[in-house]
Parts: structure tokens; C-alpha cells; sequence
């Protein structure tokens, strides 16, 4: 088994997730096909890392696999301390909802729902009493840019906006980790820079965020850097 975590743990360092040789593969008619082949990550509290890799690497396979979309085969995975060994389909939904926060490539915003609706979104799922969404979603619309733009559509907004709208949904019930696929991946390089700023000040909050990415740019911003090739994982020199 390799390490992958450059840290020295000590008490005082929180683990938000962990996976240890988890594996997942796909029966088809002639053969089976091992994505992935015993992946071991460990990512502490306030940490920015992103995993890179081709095409039919076992990018997507593993966030689902994190953000408890799929299951694996065999291996342990962890968040927050909960081992997802044995849950149920309802545990895993309301772990999605209290711990864990998406920020998908094509921004999956409600299009019938206005900015602060779609930013309240998951409280409201989770039974938030309005005071506390629209407080909440205040504050977010606040940091990132887009009070003005509480009552419009998303057809009404920029990409840009729509990222940002991306972004304050995911952080809204302060999740304890936002997992990014392709953050960037539809927006230009002006808008791609400011979602990236956007992300890193979210350390200032010790926000732990892990992002799946093709996009170079993105270790300005990040702690640890890993590649995921053949279904193993390698950190980056």
C-alpha cells in the first residue's frame, strides 16, 4: 500500500475523509473492467486537493464514490469519521445533504427557481426554517457577488454567475467537505480565475474542498495535487 499524504499526522489534525484500497469494477459481457484498484487518500480539515488524469482514468467513478453517489467493492471510505461500509440508502442521502457539498462542470441549477431559491435549496431539504435559508443564503449571495441577482433565473445570468450561484448552493449547509468536478471546465479563463480566487478564499473559513479537474491552473490554489492513472492513485512531486 503507498502513502499518499505528505503530512505527519498528529492528533490536531482532523480527517475528513479517508479511503483506504478501495476498488470498483464493471462486469460487461466478454470481460471485467477494474477502474479502480485500490485507491488510499486521506484529506485533512481546511485542505484544497485536486486528483487530474485522462479520460477513463476513474475520475468520475471515484467522486461519486466520495460524494456516496456509488458504491466500491471492497476497501474502507470514511468522512467525517462515519465509515460508509453499511449504510442505508437514506443515511447516505442525509450525509449528502448535512456533509457534503457539489460543484458540478454544468452548474445543475434548478432553471424554474431563482438565485436565492436554488441557493436554499439543500436547507430546504433538510426542513431549515426560512429564517435560517434566507439568513444563510444572504450571507452567501454577499460573498460571492450576487445580491443583485437574488430574483433572477439562471437563464438570466452569466456563466460566471452561474458557477458562483454553483458554489454558494454548495457551501449553504456548511458542508464539511465541496467536491468540484470540472469547476472550470465551461467558463473562459477570466471566469475560470475568478472561480478559482473564489474557492482558495474559502480557506479562510478552513473549507475542505476536493476538485477533479483537466485544468493545470488549478494548483495556484491547492495543497496536495494527485494523479489517478490505472486505477491507482499517486501524488504529485
Amino acid at each position: 500500500m503507498n502513502s499518499i499524504s505528505t503530512k505527519t499526522m498528529n492528533q490536531k489534525e482532523e480527517i475528513i475523509l479517508q479511503l483506504t484500497g478501495i476498488e470498483k469494477s464493471y462486469k460487461t459481457y466478454s470481460e471485467t473492467l477494474h477502474v479502480l484498484r485500490g485507491v488510499d487518500l486521506t484529506i485533512h480539515r481546511g485542505e484544497i486537493v485536486s486528483i487530474m488524469g485522462p479520460s477513463g482514468s476513474g475520475k468520475s467513478t471515484l467522486l461519486n464514490i466520495i460524494g456516496l453517489l456509488d458504491t466500491y467493492d471492497s476497501g474502507m471510505y470514511s468522512i467525517a469519521g462515519i465509515d460508509t461500509t453499511n449504510l442505508t440508502r437514506k443515511q447516505k442521502q442525509q450525509i449528502r445533504l448535512q456533509k457534503i457539498g457539489f460543484v458540478f462542470q454544468t452548474f445543475n441549477l434548478i432553471q424554474t427557481l431563482t438565485v436565492q431559491q436554488n441557493i436554499e435549496l439543500p436547507m430546504n431539504l433538510l426542513r431549515k426554517s426560512q429564517e435560517n435559508q434566507h439568513k444563510r443564503s444572504s450571507e452567501l449571495m454577499a460573498e460571492f457577488g450576487l445580491t443583485t441577482k437574488k430574483k433572477k433565473f439562471p437563464y438570466q445570468l452569466s456563466i460566471g454567475e452561474q458557477q458562483r450561484v454553483s458554489i454558494a448552493r454548495a457551501l449553504v449547509n456548511n458542508p464539511v467537505i465541496i467536491l468540484c468536478d470540472e469547476p472550470t471546465g465551461n467558463l473562459d479563463e477570466e471566469n475560470a480565475q475568478t472561480i478559482l480566487n473564489h474557492l482558495s478564499n474559502l480557506k479562510r473559513f478552513n473549507t475542505t474542498i476536493l476538485i477533479v479537474t483537466h485544468n493545470p491552473s488549478i494548483k495556484q490554489i491547492t495543497d496536495r495535487n494527485f494523479i489517478l492513472s490505472h486505477g491507482k492513485i499517486e501524488q504529485q512531486a
